[in-house]
């Protein structure tokens, strides 16, 4: 089982190109995506979809990210087991709350493919060593052990990411608060969004455990003008 995190966009055929990597290193690979959607270059988002989308998956599954603003810089290339599963990517906060939820258990640095394309690690590099874990090699023949991921930026309370129905994601944990997002005064709180009031937005916590602003059967980022990244101001 080998899933995919990235923001090269849906129906890029850079994520079919990678695709075929592991594909000829695995034959019998069941390849998942978990989203191509990630905003550009926002690791942090990248780190809360790449938790969220594959918590649930069996230990032993292999999960590539690939959210990478510093390709081809110093940053490490990594392999880290967490929760039973592999996750391979570059070394730059997105194994961050994957970590933080479910601990990890070892890290090992993959060493720079000959002939790999500088601008595309993702399929010459984290590629390969996914393809090669779903294969059974160990991970430790893959590479060094390393000292652990670095984390994200402590920025404080931030909007995380936005879901499909306009919800905001922040990086709070309950209980729940009066939270402040782009001026607006969020004080209201319920269980559910059946339970909420029309129109108005209100603080819930979400299926993964974080705090969420949303407003029952509309947009909490338009009606709030709130984006991945923003303050959130505790009130």
């Amino acid at each position: 089982m080998v899933t995919f995190t990235t923001d090269f966009g849906t129906g890029s055929p850079l994520v079919a190109a990678m695709k075929g990597v592991v594909l000829a290193g695995c034959p019998g690979a069941v390849l998942v995506d978990v989203s191509h959607e990630v905003p550009r270059f926002d690791v942090s988002a990248g780190a809360f979809m790449l938790f969220a989308g594959t918590r649930h998956f069996a230990g032993g599954s292999v999960h590539m990210a690939v959210v990478d603003p510093g390709v081809g810089s110093s940053r490490r290339r990594l392999i880290v087991q967490a929760g039973g599963r592999f996750y391979v990517g570059p070394d730059n906060g997105l194994f961050a709350i994957v970590i933080d939820e479910v601990g990890m258990q070892s890290v090992v640095e993959l060493a720079p493919r000959p002939g790999a394309s500088p601008t595309f690690e993702g399929r010459d590099v984290f590629a390969p060593a996914a393809a090669a874990l779903a294969s059974g090699v160990p991970m430790e023949s893959l590479g060094p052990a390393t000292d652990p991921p670095v984390g994200l930026p402590d920025l404080g309370p931030r909007v995380l990411w936005t879901d499909g129905f306009g919800n905001l994601v922040t990086n709070l944990k309950p209980p729940a608060r009066h939270v402040r997002i782009h001026g607006h005064d969020i004080l209201a709180t319920a269980l559910t969004y059946f339970e909420a009031r029309a129109g108005e937005p209100f603080v819930y916590v979400g299926s993964m455990g974080y705090l969420e602003v949303g407003v029952r059967e509309a947009r909490a980022d338009r009606l709030l003008g709130a984006r991945p990244g923003m303050r959130v101001d505790l009130i």
